[in-house]
């Protein structure tokens, strides 16, 4: 977790764990408590991510407005400008009154020390993330998160734009004051969805013709399932999407319930693949059954997942789109690597000494 303060200048600063301002009970309302994703390490910084604290304003970054809620998004330093300036408002879609895609650019990126200095995020620049003032943000002593702080400047033309568009606090049953986009539920089991769809439904317009009154059901059912399976979530509504989160089973699978056939062979499944629709932007996190390690492919950024860090990220989103689940091996199951020029699997498990692959080395199930 971490803390912020918001000074009268407009200025968004990061309180120390240590600062009395904690310890104040009446200071308590004028902080915003962030939390952030998975845990700070060495590692993370060794494979050039980096959390960031991003905060909206109108005018000046001297003589700021802030805007909306201060939120959390991790970057990976390698990222160019273009597409830095996605992954930022990619997160605060919240905040947007449109999707990011349809609107003019109209801002200014700036980095903010804990001292109040700031420096502008050079769009020309081709790794921004990637320079001297960064490097000392995350080594100063105050900032013991190692986290850093983007300001989006926003023209001031669009100002009235965004308050029109701005989520309202509600009052719901309990009386309790929720903001709608801090408001998380619980999410929802993909076996939920599943029985769901398979369940029992009256036969509709359709009457019994000795008794003529309305009677029978349908249900769907499966004599058997392929190798990959594949669900697909319908979250839209016309123009509305569905936020609900899902979450899914990262192995076992069960399937058996489903088959008509009791007997049919296995039917236990792992997941292999997960797609992501953000706004009309699509990645995918993918399991590679060779080395097991999981990979987020992001247009041509590919990067290797940390399962403490993306857990939740990948196996309980509100972004997941389509769910690939592969059979677990069997004796008689065969899987694509058999399929693979030789040449591209041995120089992947590093097996090539002097042009020669070792294939008695390779175990292919």
């Amino acid at each position: 977790m971490v803390a912020c303060k918001i000074k009268p200048n407009g200025q968004l600063y990061l309180v120390p764990e240590t600062n009395s301002v904690l310890e104040d009970e009446n200071n308590l309302n004028n902080l915003t408590i962030l939390q952030i994703p998975g845990e700070i390490n060495e590692q993370l910084l060794e494979n050039n991510l980096i959390i960031a604290v991003v905060y909206f304003v109108f005018g000046s970054v001297q003589n700021r407005e802030i805007f909306g809620e201060p939120y959390i998004t991790i970057l990976n330093r390698d990222l160019g400008s273009g597409h830095l300036s996605f992954e930022i408002m990619k997160e605060g879609a919240f905040l947007l009154p449109k999707l990011f895609y349809k609107m003019n650019a109209g801002f200014t990126l700036y980095l903010q020390n804990s001292d109040g200095s700031f420096s502008r995020i050079d769009p020309i620049i081709e790794k921004p993330l990637f320079n001297e003032y960064v490097n000392n943000i995350l080594n100063e002593k105050e900032n013991n998160k190692k986290v850093i702080q983007i300001i989006v400047e926003w023209d001031l033309s669009l100002k009235e734009e965004f308050k029109s568009k701005l989520v309202k606090e509600q009052i719901i049953e309990n009386y309790s004051f929720i903001k709608n986009f801090n408001y998380v539920s619980k999410p929802v089991p993909l076996i939920t969805l599943i029985d769901n769809f398979v369940k029992s439904e009256p036969i509709k317009l359709w009457n019994c013709p000795k008794c003529k009154k309305p009677s029978g059901s349908i249900q769907i059912g499966f004599d058997q399932l392929p190798d990959i399976l594949v669900f697909y979530l319908n979250r839209f509504e016309k123009t509305i999407k569905n936020v609900k989160s899902v979450q899914i089973p990262q192995d076992l699978l069960d399937m058996k319930s489903y088959i008509d056939n009791g007997e049919s062979e296995n039917n236990k499944y792992d997941l292999s693949c997960v797609l992501f629709d953000s706004f009309g932007h699509y990645t995918a996190a993918t399991r590679n059954f060779i080395d097991g390690h999981w990979r987020l492919f992001n247009d041509t950024l590919v990067q290797e997942l940390f399962f403490n860090n993306s857990q939740k990220e990948i196996f309980e989103s509100a972004n997941s789109s389509l769910f690939f689940y592969q059979r677990q091996h069997s004796k008689t199951a065969r899987w694509f690597p058999q399929d693979v020029p030789k040449q591209i699997f041995g120089k992947y498990q590093g097996k090539i000494e002097n042009n020669m692959i070792a294939l008695d080395s390779l175990k292919i199930c």
